[in-house]
């Protein structure tokens, strides 16, 4: 998964927009230097020299925290500035107006500020370009509310600029080295909060990285993004990786999962699935179900890559011990992204590969066919699901809504706007919509009216169009996936399992989908019924 889309005010990303305000009125002179003088060297553009600064490999691991000691504090320093009022002072006589979301948004110019580039100049002293350049992007995006404009190289500031979140962390300077490279360093960093009345410890990764002028922090305070660059992938899987860096940070939480299981090495196990040296946050009834690996002997392990990207862990298990993996020789699936408390890119989930492999899918697939059926059963369980019944039901399920408005139309109208029976608008006439109810009802004596169709829909011209709304959101916060969809005998099943633990190794229970033709095997496939079945000897394993 990628990150979640950042927050239209700047200020609620904690460090790094703050941090940033302080650079206004900001002396070169008023940033303390770095405490290795080769690593701290300003060299110049005309002749950069990266050689001459240590790189993460030539220095102790001491000189690695003063390093990082020291950039933290430039930083800070600049955080504290951030909270000086005089710095603030708008010019209200030198103004513009801009609108934005409906809303007149005035931007006020900034005194005390010397312009863009003195900003990216300021920044660039503690931050790495990439991190400067994103940080650039976020507070003059065009798109914001709290943000600032250039105009004839003078700097302007929205008076939401001003009602900044103050950062609510800091470091504490227990630090932890997690890995390194030449050019890069990760580590392990310690903030704290105040959390009502307790005061609260928090870990976050932190990112140095070697650039022309020296080292530089990529990333402040609670970011959850870093490199994992140190780890080092046998030759075949770095060739897999290519030039894809997503493809390869993933392949590299992967080989080190396998390897640590095999070591019994509990802290980087750990940091596969959270980023950090301790195991991640969970909301599931059975939670984090590898936080104790003990007796686990594990005698070898592989990684591949599936033709879409996927990719698949191989774990050959003499003994489980105390955790759910399965015993003998198993692949499994790893799902990447980010949640609560993760960095970017660790692994999220574990599913076992057997499960889809029963579908004719998974790490080696039957057959094309096999798989484009499967994704197209998916598909209307999918939408039945989140827009007709988000658990048990039967083939009326309509009739026997609960709901006082007409429940078959919102579930109607999303499958004919995916199949292309609505115009450009997302419009139809009640005929067209009449039809194609018959057809994925299969009730071929249904019939609407048009203040049933009012009920949920906008009406204009005589075509009408459904009115904003949501599905259900039955299955956020949860564990699962659909295992597959197959034909036998006419009648098509789809299987959506649902897991007790954070990474899909424990089945609770399955939502199981029966579909057929409809209008006597000549219509689209619809659903005939759902059933909840609890995991058992008889489910798919």
């Amino acid at each position: 998964m990628k990150k979640a889309q950042k927050p239209l005010c700047l200020f609620k990303r904690f460090g790094a927009a703050a941090l940033a305000l302080s650079l206004f009125g900001c002396s070169q002179a008023g940033a303390p230097s770095q405490s290795l003088p080769a690593s701290s060297a300003v060299l110049s553009e005309e002749a950069p020299q990266v050689q001459s600064i240590p790189s993460g490999t030539q220095m102790s691991e001491d000189e690695l925290f003063q390093l990082a000691a020291d950039l933290i504090a430039q930083g800070q320093a600049l955080d504290d500035q951030a909270a000086v009022p005089s710095l603030w002072e708008l010019d209200k006589e030198d103004s513009f107006t801009e609108d934005l979301y409906g809303q007149s948004i005035v931007f006020y110019h900034l005194p005390s500020v010397q312009g863009k580039a003195r900003l990216r100049q300021m920044l660039s002293e503690v931050f790495s370009k990439a991190y400067t350049d994103e940080m650039l992007q976020e507070f003059f995006s065009p798109d914001a509310v709290c943000a600032l404009r250039e105009r004839d190289g003078k700097l302007y500031a929205s008076e939401n600029w001003l009602f900044r979140q103050a950062p609510l962390r800091q470091y504490t300077g227990k630090l932890t080295l997690i890995g390194r490279t030449e050019d890069v360093v990760s580590l392990q960093a310690e903030l704290s909060y105040q959390g009502g009345t307790v005061q609260m410890l928090e870990n976050y990764p932190l990112t140095l990285r070697r650039e022309e002028n020296g080292w530089k922090i990529d990333g402040w305070k609670s970011e959850m993004s870093a490199d994992n660059s140190f780890v080092q992938l046998p030759p075949e899987l770095e060739q897999a990786a290519g030039d894809d860096p997503e493809l390869a940070t993933s392949l590299r939480y992967a080989w080190t999962l396998g390897d640590a299981l095999a070591r019994g090495e509990q802290r980087w196990v750990d940091w596969c699935f959270s980023g950090l040296f301790e195991a991640p946050a969970s909301y599931q009834e059975l939670g984090y179900p590898l936080k104790d690996i003990t007796g686990l002997k594990v005698t070898g392990y592989g990684v591949e890559t599936g033709p879409d990207g996927a990719v698949y862990l191989r774990l050959d298990v003499d003994d489980p011990g105390a955790t759910p993996l399965r015993a003998g020789s198993n692949w499994y699936l790893l799902a990447f992204g980010r949640d609560i408390d993760r960095v970017d890119g660790v692994i999220q989930r574990m599913y076992p590969d057997s499960e889809q492999a029963a579908f004719g899918l998974g790490r080696a697939p039957e057959s094309e066919e096999a798989a484009a059926l499967s994704r197209e059963l998916t598909s209307v369980a999918g939408l039945f699901r989140n827009w007709a019944s988000s658990g048990p039901a039967g083939k009326d399920w309509w009739k026997s809504s609960e709901s006082d408005l007409p429940a078959e139309v919102p579930y109607v109208v999303v499958r004919m706007a995916q199949d292309g029976r609505t115009d450009e608008e997302g419009r139809f006439t009640a005929e067209e919509f009449q039809q194609a109810a018959r057809e994925y009802l299969d009730e071929p004596d249904y019939t609407v009216d048009r203040d049933s169709l009012r009920q949920r829909c906008d009406e204009q011209d005589g075509r009408f169009a459904l009115m904003p709304m949501g599905g259900f959101l039955s299955d956020i916060d949860l564990v699962c996936r659909d295992l597959g969809g197959s034909l036998a005998g006419g009648a098509a099943t789809v299987v959506r399992r649902y897991y007790r633990d954070e990474l899909g190794l424990v089945p609770d229970y399955d939502l199981v989908y029966t579909l057929h033709r409809s209008l006597g095997g000549n219509g689209s496939w619809c659903v005939s019924k759902c059933t909840k079945q609890p995991f058992g000897a008889e489910s798919v394993q």
